[in-house]
């Protein structure tokens, strides 16, 4: 019940902030980093006790702690811990204390919703608690007010409902199926009994469902060819909403997939494979464009983050020994998009811009969010000794065992062009030459504790992985190939 308790204490703490008499400015976000706190332990205990290779059923049939539960988890309540250290002042120029509750409360809800999604059993439960996830953030992407952040605001709730749709779709397509003229079972959302079925009864109608359902979350990831909110909505919301988005919401939407690629692969292995790797193909074809022409450094690491997700569904579409990469891959990528996100939120406070062209020697001016920024970037790219570094190595030498030689030889090219294009756009930014007018800013160790926490878990991945957590990776690769 401890796991469960992670979405109960956001809950209260936001039940807290509504009913209580307003206090002084610090008291929203003294109750917020308290909260993560608490469901940062939580976590952290909930997945250390969990005895290897078990299931545990809680709240009746609804929620369930297995390795993937546990796994994400723990990475989301890592990302929110981080989260909570950063707004130590206003969340942006401008920003009033009542704007700054409304994200916190806010913030709050959206964590507890994503927790019941982590360790929702049932697939329609899971996907209303999306649902909810996604009404509950969707005010907070244009927190900084003007048409641009209302546009991308609405085209962010407009393609989440849509790709959410398209996998409600599919979740009634396949309850036709299991319901049809020639099903053979009961219908059934919950996901072990789905898993102990031997066929889903009509087959036009699951693989149609099936299909809707990758569809639909490949949409909610920001996958080509539904990918146009993406980066408007990471770059116009705060860095704090941004981050959410990157790395809280987007880990529970892959959990999803992964439970719908780990049931479903079992019956059409081809089907997930083909349209994933297709989805992946074409994400990472496309971002490599815009990375190559982009001159506004969030929206570049918000094509970066497009280009991640078509990696990660390449190797999903691969399975088999790829799924090891896969998992690391997804680990060390949230934590990556989490350093860099809040990063540029330190430099847009300081410079009040987000052209690349603007800044000149920021690893001068601003040391620690330069370095951070500049190790962020090296993660980013999948240098050494990073964890993005080990997983892109696993996914690309089964592709080359197993054959996709093809696919190897194109992502060994896009890689190559996105290097070029990131290093020749960030690395003057980074190391240009200062002008003469800027002097060394002395930053606030709030502003620089949360990204030199998600570098030491980063850098952590990469150098030494304790036994326990490969084992725990290992575990959650196993699911992905089906049964």
């Amino acid at each position: 019940m401890i796991a469960l308790a992670c979405a109960v204490v956001p809950v209260l703490g936001a039940i807290v902030l509504l009913i209580a008499p307003r206090q002084r400015e610090v008291a929203a976000k003294s109750v917020l980093i308290l909260c993560a706190v608490i469901v940062l332990v939580a976590a952290v205990i909930t997945t250390a006790t969990r005895p290897v290779g078990s299931v545990t059923y809680l709240a009746g049939q609804y929620f369930v702690l297995d390795a993937t539960s546990a796994l994400f988890l723990s990475l989301i309540a890592i990302v929110f811990f981080g989260i909570s250290i950063y707004p130590r002042k206003r969340l942006s120029n401008g920003s009033t204390q009542a704007r700054d509750e409304f994200v916190v409360i806010r913030s709050l809800f959206f964590l507890a919703s994503c927790v019941l999604a982590v360790l929702c059993n049932h697939l329609v439960a899971m996907w209303v608690l999306l649902e909810v996830g996604t009404l509950t953030i969707a005010p907070l992407i244009f927190f900084n007010r003007g048409p641009v952040a209302i546009r991308a605001s609405w085209k962010y709730l407009k393609f989440s409902v849509l790709g959410l749709g398209f996998n409600l779709v599919g979740l009634m397509c396949l309850a036709r199926g299991m319901g049809g003229a020639h099903g053979e079972h009961a219908v059934t959302f919950f996901l072990d009994e789905l898993q102990a079925l031997s066929t889903l009864g009509e087959k036009i109608w699951w693989e149609l469902g099936l299909a809707l359902m990758v569809f639909g979350l490949g949409t909610k990831l920001g996958l080509a060819p539904m990918y146009a909110w993406l980066p408007d909505a990471y770059d116009e919301a705060p860095p704090v909403v941004t981050t959410m988005l990157a790395a809280v919401q987007f880990n529970c939407v892959l959990l999803f997939l992964f439970r719908q690629v780990g049931l479903l692969r079992s019956f059409d292995p081809d089907l997930v494979s083909i349209e994933l790797i297709g989805m992946g193909v074409l994400s990472i074809a496309i971002s490599s464009f815009h990375i190559v022409r982009a001159d506004n450094y969030k929206r570049l690491i918000a094509y970066a983050s497009i280009n991640h997700a078509g990696t990660i569904a390449v190797g999903l579409g691969m399975g088999k020994n790829a799924a090891y990469g896969v998992v690391l891959y997804v680990v060390s990528n949230a934590l990556v998009k989490s350093v860099l996100f809040l990063t540029c939120g330190n430099i847009k406070d300081h410079y009040g811009t987000k052209q690349i062209a603007s800044l000149r020697g920021l690893i001068r001016v601003m040391p620690f969010s330069g370095w951070a920024f500049m190790l962020g970037t090296f993660a980013l790219l999948g240098f050494a000794p990073f964890g993005s570094f080990l997983g892109e190595i696993i996914i690309l030498s089964n592709m080359a065992e197993g054959g996709y030689l093809v696919l190897f030889l194109f992502l060994c090219v896009m890689l190559t062009v996105n290097l070029v294009a990131t290093g020749r756009a960030l690395f003057p930014m980074i190391w240009g030459d200062t002008p003469e007018d800027e002097v060394e800013v002395k930053e606030p160790v709030w502003s620089i504790a949360s990204s030199a926490f998600y570098i030491l878990v980063l850098v952590s991945l990469g150098i030494y992985t304790p036994e326990p957590v490969t084992s725990l990776l290992q575990e959650v690769a196993a699911t992905l190939d089906g049964k």
